[in-house]
């Protein structure tokens, strides 16, 4: 087939920019959205060099194998500073009805010889990857990061199915690469990689189930320069594998699904496709790299590896048996790969349930003085449970502890000096893998507080809750305190954090009081009860951490807020009296905090009032009292309990001889003041 070119977009100039290296060294809980600066954008537009156009046009002219297929139109070009090497964007065009192809663009390499005549090399040239490698740019023009071919790293060889294709049931889109794909360095990268499209920015469904690995959404729409994408990890597999999407939108990810370890189920939308990167149109480029492979491309921001061989069980064409799933083709590829090729595929992807199970053991409120901690639990799902992961949750995140289980129910042992969970609160929460990929969410979390010495025992600095008399009082306004020790290393205490939980531990949560890095004023924290309901059940935990990072704890489980007085009962006295002494009684308690002591005053006739005691022991229930003729005596007893509530009670008598005036009685005699 004749092959011509028409330059349909002027030259375009990138200015160079510092990219930041990252290092994605296997993190247990994914790598979450690049905070990486965007890569920069093209400068004013120039005018094209017709020597170049030519020199390309006659290579392509008189090119073989895929250039042979389809028609090309210059996308863009892009110099050196120096103008001596140029690489050429070319986008693929239907050989039928000319319409550009939405998928990568292909590469060309043009340099400048002395003369300043252009020498053109195609991606399949032997010497395309070294002079490439040699161009100024040339990470801002690959889909990864240049790999030279002495650090390439090989495909599995395992054929990985279940997916599904990503976009919902029943709808039709076009596939515009596949098996064929030789958008990245080296090609083979992509050659199981698949770009899919309809002309729209269509709705994207995840072909398999996993969690949230890495997305970056920040790009704005249609930016070449700069590439969208979301990866979905899939511990399902041996070894994990991951769902690469590529070309999104601009904040089209959910803003549930912005959060690394967030569950997905096959068929769950995850975002919308744009054209961002390098990209000849809107399209979804996607592809499953393994554990083995994966890295983090600098140059594009996003998750990269070796496309693996993977099937869809949607796709009835090239069917793998054992997977029980097709691979998508184009005919032309499968002219030169071999199999059937097809351009339309129509998706039978639709949303799976996700799996359900639960924790038996530990219970939540559990303070975990052992560091072999007892777990069991269980999963169900109707397609089958592959396996069952043990989650713990501390400074925020959900990781994996313990080994994964595939028993069901099972009960195992997890030893906790062998994880990263620090002394203090942290939970504990399953996560279920059905045979499809699809995980649960985070299944019943229970609250949980470790307080081990994993090293020589008192190697720990302690601490201790201040309480009165055994019991931790939370005033209404003021605050908690406690005492710390060094350990026997000697190093020296640098804070002590607080922290509150309500009485309901299915509903509560933790609350941090605060964190005390000086011992002026004591160890202490600021608490606010004032809008609390009285009892004995809450928790205030404290942790102690030394300048070497080591831990301990102390925790109060029934930590108490009481702003009700105690009760009193005060016995009624027959008068007039006519002995010369008289013993008053009565009964009094408390329900919360308990009763701390009372204290009784009198008053005789019209005097003042005088303290008889002002610190009776609670357990004090008479009083006895000399009294002469005709005398008006009434006794005040105030119950004092330990949060300093009080409750008075009032007690009157008269002795022989008195007469009240007018002959009327007060009503002292009905316990009142």
């Amino acid at each position: 087939m004749t092959k011509s070119i028409k330059f349909g977009i002027v030259i375009l100039v990138l200015l160079s920019a510092s990219l930041f290296a990252i290092i994605l060294i296997n993190p247990p809980a994914g790598q979450g959205s690049s905070d990486l600066p965007e890569n920069p954008t093209p400068p004013d537009e120039v005018p094209a060099n017709p020597d170049l156009i030519s020199a390309v046009d006659s290579a392509l002219e008189g090119a073989v194998g895929k250039w042979e297929v389809l028609n090309y139109q210059v996308e863009h070009i892009q110099y050196q500073d120096d103008e001596q090497m140029a690489i050429v964007w070319l986008a693929a065009q239907d050989p039928d009805t000319g319409e550009i192809l939405a998928r990568e663009p292909e590469l060309i390499l043009a340099i400048a010889d002395e003369q300043s005549n252009w020498q053109v090399l195609l991606e399949d040239d032997p010497k395309f990857i070294k002079a490439f490698s040699n161009f100024q740019y040339a990470e801002m023009n690959v889909q990864g990061d240049l790999v030279q071919s002495s650090d390439a790293m090989p495909k599995s060889g395992t054929v990985f199915g279940g997916y599904f294709l990503p976009w919902a049931e029943g709808l039709e889109k076009r596939l515009t690469w596949s098996v064929g794909h030789t958008s990245c360095v080296p090609t083979y990268y992509c050659t199981h990689a698949f770009d899919f499209a309809d002309g729209t920015m269509f709705p994207i469904t995840a072909a398999k189930g996993g969690t949230v690995f890495h997305w970056r959404d920040s790009c704005p729409n249609n930016t070449s320069t700069c590439t969208n994408s979301i990866t979905l990890q899939d511990r399902s597999t041996t070894p994990w594998t991951y769902q690469i999407y590529l070309h999104i939108a601009n904040n089209s990810v959910p803003a549930h699904l912005k959060q690394v370890g967030a569950p997905v189920t096959q068929g769950q939308f995850i975002a919308t496709v744009d054209n961002t990167g390098q990209s000849t149109g809107h399209h979804v480029h996607f592809m499953v790299v393994t554990e083995n492979t994966r890295y983090f491309s600098t140059g594009m921001q996003s998750v990269w590896g070796v496309a693996e061989d993977i099937t869809f069980r949607d796709v009835n064409i090239n069917w793998h048996a054992p997977t029980q799933g097709g691979r998508p083709r184009l005919a032309y590829e499968a002219a030169s790969y071999g199999g059937v090729g097809r351009t339309y595929y129509v998706s039978g992807n639709k949303p799976a349930n996700a799996p359900t199970g639960g924790l038996t053991a530990p219970a939540t409120k559990t303070h975990v003085t052992n560091r072999n901690l007892p777990v069991s639990g269980w999963g169900q799902q109707n397609a089958g449970v592959v396996k069952l992961e043990i989650l713990a949750n501390y400074d925020d995140a959900w990781v994996q502890i313990g080994t994964e289980q595939t028993a069901n129910p099972f009960t195992t042992t997890v030893d906790l000096c062998n994880t990263s969970i620090p002394n203090g609160p942290f939970q504990l929460a399953l996560r279920v893998w059905d045979n499809k990929g699809n995980p649960s969410g985070v299944l019943t979390p229970r609250k949980l507080i470790k307080d081990l010495e994993c090293s020589s025992a008192g190697t720990n600095p302690s601490v201790s809750l201040v309480k009165n008399d055994n019991i931790l009082l939370l005033p209404e306004n003021g605050t908690v305190s406690a005492t710390v020790a060094k350990g026997k290393s000697g190093s020296n205490i640098t804070s002590v954090e607080f922290w509150f939980h309500g009485p309901d531990w299915s509903k509560d949560s933790w609350v941090f009081l605060g964190k005390d890095t000086s011992a002026t004023n004591g160890w202490t924290a600021p608490i606010n009860t004032s809008k609390m309901k009285d009892g004995g059940d809450y928790t205030i935990l404290a942790v102690v951490t030394d300048a070497a990072g080591r831990k301990g704890v102390d925790v109060v489980f029934n930590a108490m807020v009481d702003r009700t007085a105690p009760w009193i009962t005060m016995n009624s006295v027959p008068s007039p009296v006519t002995e010369n002494a008289v013993t008053i009684t009565w009964e009094g308690g408390d329900n919360l905090s308990g009763l701390n002591n009372y204290a009784l005053s009198v008053r005789v006739n019209s005097g003042s009032a005088q303290t008889l005691a002002s610190n009776l022991p609670p357990t004090t229930t008479a009083y006895t009292f000399n009294v002469k003729p005709k005398q008006l005596v009434v006794f005040t007893l105030t119950a004092v309990d330990k949060a300093g509530n009080q409750q008075k009670g009032y007690a009157a008598l008269y002795t022989q001889g008195y007469v009240f005036d007018n002959q009327y009685i007060f009503p002292l005699f009905f316990n009142q003041e």
